[in-house]
């Protein structure tokens, strides 16, 4: 029994998503925690938020005891990880497969979708700043995310599909404007133990996205990104997969990951200083050499360039 929570910031598509997944994973059944909600006049309170979150919990726990699902598909905001760990808590949740799928998007596409809900009388203006300051919060937490900004509901739907069948390598991660415990030992283990590099760390992880991807329990890779001075370029660096975990595909999957990411914050084109030996995998992700090779610490690097909007 597979238990499939969905949450992002409003404009995600969460719910579109949801319903385009109840129709491909049979036998399923959906609860929106809007509807726990649905009340008027809307109070929010810590009387009301206790109802929402014991009526959610039943609803679950019922779901799971009853044996009728092979899928139970959840969806809500949940921007705090505090509030999917007090669901989960409450419910059989030891009888299920746990996933936890985050929806993103660019700032341009979420705009756009509450734009027209706002026009259909379905949110307030307000909801605009509410839904950004949200979305770095869902980063934080440890999930697979998907950007559908690109993505209709049902492509979207199919990738979580996929992902919970195991026909996909997409990994749950975590991105944060610090560098993690976990990200740390991710680079001292490949660039400094493994590789021999001295200087692993630099003034410039103060001021990055870093991203950590786990396989199971274990932190398996890393990467960062920041912007670039060049107008509208970021710069992508430190991407690193651990020795027993490579041979998976995910260095391509960190640096999609990583694409994507830049994406959402503005980023229309990145770059990357790549070791000369590992230049023919970045050609094949799409990023094209540019300037001399340049040695770093003996070992020669080039800078490599792709075009975001392509």
């Amino acid at each position: 029994m597979n238990l499939i929570f969905i949450n992002g910031t409003m404009g995600a598509g969460k719910t579109a998503t949801a319903r385009a997944l109840q129709k491909i994973v049979p036998p399923c059944v959906f609860a929106d925690g809007d509807n726990f909600w649905d009340m008027n006049p809307f109070t929010v309170n810590e009387t009301s938020e206790k109802l929402v979150l014991a009526n959610i919990s039943a609803a679950l726990s019922g779901f799971i005891e009853s044996g009728l699902f092979e899928n139970i598909i959840f969806c809500w905001v949940m921007h705090e990880e505090d509030i999917v760990k007090t669901i989960l808590s409450r419910i059989p949740a030891e009888k299920c497969r746990f996933f936890l799928f985050t929806l993103t998007a660019d700032k341009k596409t979420l705009r756009e979708r509450l734009t027209r809900d706002a026009e259909c009388g379905k949110r307030s203006g307000g909801i605009f700043a509410r839904s950004e300051e949200r979305a770095e919060r869902f980063g934080k937490m440890l999930s697979y995310k998907i950007d559908n900004s690109r993505l209709t509901p049902a492509q979207t739907a199919e990738s979580i599909a996929e992902t919970v069948r195991g026909e996909t390598n997409l990994l749950p991660y975590k991105n944060t404007p610090f560098l993690t415990d976990e990200g740390r030992l991710i680079r001292e283990e490949v660039f400094m133990d493994e590789q021999g590099f001295a200087s692993e760390f630099d003034g410039r992880d103060n001021n990055c996205r870093h991203l950590v991807f786990y396989k199971g329990d274990e932190p398996a890779a890393c990467c960062r990104y920041f912007a670039a001075e060049e107008d509208g370029a970021f710069t992508v660096g430190r991407i690193a997969v651990r020795k027993k975990f490579r041979g998976q595909g995910l260095g391509r999957y960190v640096l999609r990951a990583a694409e994507e990411c830049a994406r959402q914050d503005g980023a229309a084109a990145l770059t990357l200083c790549a070791q000369v030996r590992a230049q023919g995998f970045y050609e094949k992700c799409g990023y094209a050499a540019f300037g001399e090779q340049f040695p770093e610490e003996g070992v020669p690097h080039v800078q490599m360039r792709k075009d975001l909007k392509i």
